[in-house]
């Protein structure tokens, strides 16, 4: 009786969702909608037109952030992996040079992180004039 229930509601609230939420369709081609939404993503992110320094130092920004991201789960990994080895030295052994492999790799990431700041700082300072 439950499964019937939770299936029910489950099946309205997809279907209020489809109906009730979904978006217009108009009749524009797909170059003016991708141009249209690349503008309105650059204004979001505060994205001068025409400024290749602060476009690049940005992707790289966020990139950087998603490799950290991802060490950080390897490090949480490695870190899950030793506490239940079990006393197994093989096991210790690989996630304590995985744990250390991931410090390394975070620390390469900050560092490359800083030196992308500082470069595309001064290369918008030099392009501005100011």
């Amino acid at each position: 009786m439950q499964k019937v229930l939770f299936t029910i509601i489950f099946s309205f609230l997809l279907i209020f969702n489809f109906t009730l939420m979904s978006s217009n369709v108009l009749a524009v081609t797909a170059q003016e909608t991708a141009i249209s939404g690349l503008d309105e993503t650059a204004g979001e992110a505060n994205l001068e037109q025409g400024d290749p320094a602060t476009t690049i130092g940005a992707a790289i920004g966020v990139l950087l952030g998603v490799l950290s991201v991802v060490l950080l789960v390897i490090v949480v990994y490695a870190g899950v992996t030793w506490m239940t080895a079990g006393g197994k030295e093989d096991v210790v052994k690989k996630s304590r040079s995985m744990l250390i492999e991931a410090v390394l790799g975070l620390l390469v990431c900050l560092l490359a992180y800083s030196f992308t700041t500082f470069v595309v700082e001064r290369l918008a300072t030099v392009t501005s004039g100011t």
